[in-house]
Protein backbone atom coordinates (compact mmCIF):
# COMPACT_ATOMS: atom_id res chain seq x y z
CA UNK A 1 0.00 0.00 0.00
CA UNK A 2 3.00 2.92 0.85
CA UNK A 3 4.65 2.46 -2.41
CA UNK A 4 1.57 2.31 -4.20
CA UNK A 5 0.54 5.82 -2.91
CA UNK A 6 4.00 6.97 -3.39
CA UNK A 7 3.59 5.88 -7.08
CA UNK A 8 0.50 7.93 -7.51
CA UNK A 9 2.06 10.98 -5.96
CA UNK A 10 4.66 10.59 -8.13
CA UNK A 11 2.40 10.50 -10.99
CA UNK A 12 -0.12 13.12 -9.65
CA UNK A 13 3.49 15.57 -9.84
CA UNK A 14 3.96 14.38 -13.39
CA UNK A 15 0.43 15.08 -14.49
CA UNK A 16 0.50 18.07 -13.27
CA UNK A 17 4.09 19.54 -14.66
CA UNK A 18 2.04 21.42 -17.80
CA UNK A 19 1.36 24.18 -15.96
CA UNK A 20 4.70 24.78 -14.85
CA UNK A 21 6.99 27.93 -16.64
CA UNK A 22 10.09 27.48 -17.94
CA UNK A 23 10.56 23.92 -18.19
CA UNK A 24 13.64 22.37 -19.50
CA UNK A 25 15.24 18.73 -19.75
CA UNK A 26 16.66 16.00 -21.44
CA UNK A 27 17.05 12.38 -22.97
CA UNK A 28 19.95 10.29 -22.54
CA UNK A 29 21.42 7.28 -24.11
CA UNK A 30 24.31 5.40 -21.89
CA UNK A 31 27.05 2.77 -21.96
CA UNK A 32 28.12 1.39 -18.45
CA UNK A 33 30.67 -1.10 -18.29
CA UNK A 34 29.93 -3.02 -14.31
CA UNK A 35 33.00 -4.76 -12.72
CA UNK A 36 32.28 -8.40 -12.48
CA UNK A 37 28.99 -7.67 -14.12
CA UNK A 38 29.11 -6.98 -17.56
CA UNK A 39 27.74 -4.10 -20.21
CA UNK A 40 24.74 -2.17 -19.05
CA UNK A 41 22.94 0.21 -21.59
CA UNK A 42 20.40 2.72 -20.27
CA UNK A 43 17.60 5.11 -22.13
CA UNK A 44 17.07 8.15 -19.56
CA UNK A 45 15.01 11.16 -19.22
CA UNK A 46 14.55 13.82 -16.66
CA UNK A 47 12.24 16.52 -17.46
CA UNK A 48 11.37 19.83 -14.74
CA UNK A 49 11.17 23.52 -14.45
CA UNK A 50 10.29 26.14 -11.89
CA UNK A 51 7.30 28.53 -10.93
CA UNK A 52 7.84 31.32 -8.75
CA UNK A 53 8.86 29.36 -5.59
CA UNK A 54 7.52 25.79 -6.34
CA UNK A 55 9.86 23.66 -8.98
CA UNK A 56 9.30 20.04 -10.13
CA UNK A 57 11.19 17.34 -11.99
CA UNK A 58 10.71 13.69 -13.32
CA UNK A 59 13.00 11.59 -14.55
CA UNK A 60 13.24 7.39 -15.33
CA UNK A 61 14.81 5.74 -16.66
CA UNK A 62 14.88 1.90 -18.98
CA UNK A 63 17.98 -0.26 -19.11
CA UNK A 64 19.18 -4.17 -19.98
CA UNK A 65 22.66 -5.79 -18.37
CA UNK A 66 23.89 -8.17 -20.86
CA UNK A 67 20.68 -10.18 -21.49
CA UNK A 68 20.46 -10.95 -17.48
CA UNK A 69 18.14 -8.70 -16.35
CA UNK A 70 16.19 -5.33 -17.47
CA UNK A 71 15.56 -2.01 -14.55
CA UNK A 72 13.16 0.22 -14.70
CA UNK A 73 13.46 4.04 -12.42
CA UNK A 74 10.99 6.70 -12.08
CA UNK A 75 11.59 9.42 -9.66
CA UNK A 76 9.90 12.39 -8.57
CA UNK A 77 10.55 15.87 -6.77
CA UNK A 78 9.08 18.71 -5.56
CA UNK A 79 11.06 21.54 -3.82
CA UNK A 80 11.15 25.06 -2.90
CA UNK A 81 13.07 27.12 -5.42
CA UNK A 82 15.02 30.18 -3.24
CA UNK A 83 16.50 31.46 -6.18
CA UNK A 84 20.18 30.29 -5.46
CA UNK A 85 18.99 27.59 -3.35
CA UNK A 86 16.56 24.49 -3.88
CA UNK A 87 15.17 22.27 -0.72
CA UNK A 88 12.23 19.73 -1.02
CA UNK A 89 11.52 16.39 -1.15
CA UNK A 90 12.24 12.91 -3.34
CA UNK A 91 10.29 9.68 -4.24
CA UNK A 92 11.87 7.31 -6.52
CA UNK A 93 11.42 3.33 -7.23
CA UNK A 94 13.58 1.41 -8.85
CA UNK A 95 12.81 -2.52 -10.21
CA UNK A 96 14.74 -4.96 -11.99
CA UNK A 97 14.24 -8.35 -13.24
CA UNK A 98 16.68 -11.38 -13.23
CA UNK A 99 14.47 -14.52 -13.21
CA UNK A 100 13.77 -13.50 -9.81
CA UNK A 101 12.64 -9.91 -9.08
CA UNK A 102 14.01 -6.91 -6.90
CA UNK A 103 12.31 -3.10 -6.22
CA UNK A 104 13.20 -0.59 -4.00
CA UNK A 105 11.13 2.57 -3.30
CA UNK A 106 12.94 5.44 -1.41
CA UNK A 107 11.77 8.49 -0.07
CA UNK A 108 13.91 11.62 1.45
CA UNK A 109 15.10 15.46 1.24
CA UNK A 110 17.16 17.32 -1.01
CA UNK A 111 18.93 20.29 -1.59
CA UNK A 112 21.06 22.47 -3.61
CA UNK A 113 22.77 25.34 -2.86
CA UNK A 114 24.81 27.90 -5.63
CA UNK A 115 28.05 28.70 -4.00
CA UNK A 116 28.61 31.23 -6.69
CA UNK A 117 27.76 31.42 -10.56
CA UNK A 118 30.03 28.54 -11.09
CA UNK A 119 29.73 26.05 -8.04
CA UNK A 120 26.91 23.98 -6.88
CA UNK A 121 26.74 22.12 -3.45
CA UNK A 122 24.88 19.32 -3.65
CA UNK A 123 22.62 17.44 -0.55
CA UNK A 124 20.41 14.26 0.79
CA UNK A 125 19.27 12.61 3.00
CA UNK A 126 17.30 9.26 1.56
CA UNK A 127 15.78 5.74 3.77
CA UNK A 128 14.52 3.11 1.57
CA UNK A 129 12.11 -0.28 1.41
CA UNK A 130 14.02 -3.09 -0.75
CA UNK A 131 11.89 -6.36 -1.52
CA UNK A 132 13.35 -9.45 -3.27
CA UNK A 133 13.32 -12.88 -1.20
CA UNK A 134 13.49 -11.10 1.90
CA UNK A 135 12.65 -7.48 3.15
CA UNK A 136 15.67 -4.99 3.77
CA UNK A 137 15.75 -1.28 4.53
CA UNK A 138 18.87 1.40 3.43
CA UNK A 139 19.68 5.04 4.21
CA UNK A 140 22.16 7.18 2.59
CA UNK A 141 23.76 10.73 3.31
CA UNK A 142 25.07 12.27 0.11
CA UNK A 143 27.06 15.40 -0.81
CA UNK A 144 28.90 16.65 -3.72
CA UNK A 145 29.55 19.37 -5.76
CA UNK A 146 29.23 20.65 -9.58
CA UNK A 147 31.72 22.66 -11.10
CA UNK A 148 30.88 24.98 -14.65
CA UNK A 149 33.83 25.72 -16.26
CA UNK A 150 31.81 27.50 -19.03
CA UNK A 151 27.92 27.02 -19.01
CA UNK A 152 28.19 24.22 -21.48
CA UNK A 153 31.10 22.31 -19.59
CA UNK A 154 30.17 20.81 -15.75
CA UNK A 155 32.24 18.57 -13.53
CA UNK A 156 31.22 16.98 -10.22
CA UNK A 157 31.63 14.90 -7.63
CA UNK A 158 29.57 13.43 -4.46
CA UNK A 159 30.33 11.14 -2.04
CA UNK A 160 27.65 9.14 0.25
CA UNK A 161 27.45 6.49 3.33
CA UNK A 162 24.77 4.47 4.68
CA UNK A 163 23.66 1.51 5.69
CA UNK A 164 21.88 -1.72 4.95
CA UNK A 165 19.97 -3.77 7.32
CA UNK A 166 18.55 -6.87 6.24
CA UNK A 167 17.41 -8.56 9.71
CA UNK A 168 20.36 -10.23 11.03
CA UNK A 169 22.95 -8.63 9.07
CA UNK A 170 23.82 -4.91 9.62
CA UNK A 171 26.43 -3.43 7.56
CA UNK A 172 27.41 0.15 6.46
CA UNK A 173 27.75 1.05 2.61
CA UNK A 174 30.02 3.62 1.37
CA UNK A 175 29.61 5.26 -2.62
CA UNK A 176 31.02 8.14 -4.34
CA UNK A 177 31.24 9.41 -7.87
CA UNK A 178 32.88 11.28 -10.32
CA UNK A 179 30.99 13.08 -13.66
CA UNK A 180 31.15 15.60 -16.33
CA UNK A 181 29.35 16.60 -19.39
CA UNK A 182 30.18 18.69 -22.27
CA UNK A 183 28.09 20.57 -24.87
CA UNK A 184 30.78 21.58 -27.55
CA UNK A 185 28.25 22.65 -30.23
CA UNK A 186 25.05 25.13 -30.25
CA UNK A 187 23.26 21.71 -31.65
CA UNK A 188 21.80 20.78 -27.81
CA UNK A 189 23.38 17.23 -28.02
CA UNK A 190 25.98 16.81 -24.50
CA UNK A 191 28.24 14.23 -23.22
CA UNK A 192 28.71 12.48 -20.35
CA UNK A 193 31.33 10.70 -18.27
CA UNK A 194 31.50 9.16 -15.22
CA UNK A 195 33.12 6.77 -12.41
CA UNK A 196 31.04 5.05 -9.60
CA UNK A 197 32.08 3.01 -6.99
CA UNK A 198 29.76 1.28 -4.41
CA UNK A 199 31.24 -0.44 -1.45
CA UNK A 200 29.53 -2.77 1.11
CA UNK A 201 31.47 -3.36 4.34
CA UNK A 202 33.20 -6.58 4.90
CA UNK A 203 32.08 -7.81 1.80
CA UNK A 204 32.40 -8.29 -1.44
CA UNK A 205 29.78 -7.18 -3.08
CA UNK A 206 30.38 -3.61 -3.90
CA UNK A 207 31.12 -2.54 -7.58
CA UNK A 208 33.23 -0.25 -9.70
CA UNK A 209 31.73 0.97 -13.34
CA UNK A 210 32.57 3.67 -16.32
CA UNK A 211 29.59 5.44 -17.95
CA UNK A 212 29.82 7.10 -21.01
CA UNK A 213 26.93 8.51 -23.04
CA UNK A 214 24.99 11.16 -25.08
CA UNK A 215 21.89 13.80 -24.33
CA UNK A 216 19.98 15.91 -25.97
CA UNK A 217 18.73 18.54 -24.15
CA UNK A 218 15.87 20.52 -24.85
CA UNK A 219 13.79 23.84 -23.17
CA UNK A 220 17.52 25.46 -22.83
CA UNK A 221 20.20 27.06 -24.63
CA UNK A 222 22.96 25.66 -21.86
CA UNK A 223 23.60 22.77 -19.94
CA UNK A 224 23.41 25.80 -16.63
CA UNK A 225 20.21 27.04 -17.79
CA UNK A 226 19.23 23.23 -18.11
CA UNK A 227 20.13 22.34 -14.89
CA UNK A 228 18.94 24.64 -13.17
CA UNK A 229 15.33 22.93 -14.44
CA UNK A 230 16.40 19.46 -13.60
CA UNK A 231 18.80 20.58 -10.28
CA UNK A 232 18.72 16.60 -8.79
CA UNK A 233 21.14 13.92 -10.69
CA UNK A 234 21.85 11.88 -8.29
CA UNK A 235 21.72 7.71 -7.43
CA UNK A 236 18.48 7.29 -5.49
CA UNK A 237 18.69 4.31 -3.45
CA UNK A 238 20.43 0.84 -3.13
CA UNK A 239 20.43 -0.43 -6.25
CA UNK A 240 20.79 2.63 -8.52
CA UNK A 241 24.31 3.18 -6.26
CA UNK A 242 25.27 -0.39 -7.04
CA UNK A 243 24.47 -0.04 -10.39
CA UNK A 244 24.88 3.12 -11.49
CA UNK A 245 21.46 3.24 -12.77
CA UNK A 246 19.70 6.81 -13.24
Amino acid sequence: MKKTALLAAAAALFVATPAFAQSAGSIGLNYTNVEDEGDAYQLDGAFGGASGAIGYQIDAGLGQLDNDFDSQTIAGHLYWNGGGWRLGGVIAHTHIEFGDSLSETVYGIEGTWDLGPQTVLLGSYTIGEAEAEGDFDTSSFDIGMNYYFVDNFRVGGAYGFGNLDVGAVDVDTSNWRLNAEWQPWTTPVSFTLGYNSFDIDGSNGGTDSWTIGARWNFGASTLRERDNATPFDARTGYIQRLLDLR
